[in-house]
């Protein structure tokens, strides 16, 4: 059970990371451009921006990137079972597909008039993963990383791990919040 938890997470990191290099090095322009939708509201909001989502991608790739010198160096092969275009794609997809999750949690969040910051119990947890996978997914190689049992204890694991990591950002001072 701790083999599994442990490869996990290994294996999610690339996903779990992203949205934090984007709250450490995001601000400035809002991805929406400060524009509304249809309905009034606007659309992703200014915790959303171009310089977060491009820290957040890069972020998750320099930890993906770190994670394959460490197995190359202590001889583990998950990443580095891959070609390396194979993980390199994985990874961009990991990282690409939680910041997309997180904004499309943050599409939701607005039109259910849920302000910057306010829980949304579900969909601030999971989204962001189930994006993450979904485009992932899509690159040949992933049912050999990603078995049904990683997928699921994924599923399991995120919400408390996203609720540890967030009382730490909070506690750190890079939250308002502690959700």
């Amino acid at each position: 059970m701790l083999i599994l938890i442990a490869k996990t997470i290994w294996l999610l990191l690339p996903a779990y990371t992203p949205n934090n290099f984007a709250v450490v090095f995001g601000g400035g322009t809002p991805i929406d451009l400060g524009k509304n939708f249809v309905d009034g509201k606007r659309i992703l909001g200014n915790g959303k921006t171009i310089r977060g989502f491009v820290a957040g991608v890069s972020g998750g790739l320099l930890v993906a990137h770190i994670q394959l010198f460490i197995e190359k160096f202590v001889g583990v092969e998950l990443f580095s079972s891959l070609e390396y275009s194979t993980f390199l794609l994985l990874a961009f997809s990991l990282s690409f597909g939680s910041l997309c999750g997180d904004a499309f949690g943050s599409f939701i969040k607005r039109r259910f008039g849920v302000e910057r910051g306010a829980s949304f119990p579900i969909l601030d947890q999971l989204g962001f993963l189930v994006f993450a996978l979904l485009l992932a997914s899509r690159v040949e190689g992933f049912e050999k990383l990603y078995t049904s049992e990683v997928i699921i204890a994924g599923l399991i694991l995120t919400p408390l791990l996203h609720l540890v990591t967030n009382i730490i950002a909070y506690k750190l001072g890079l939250k308002e919040v502690p959700w």
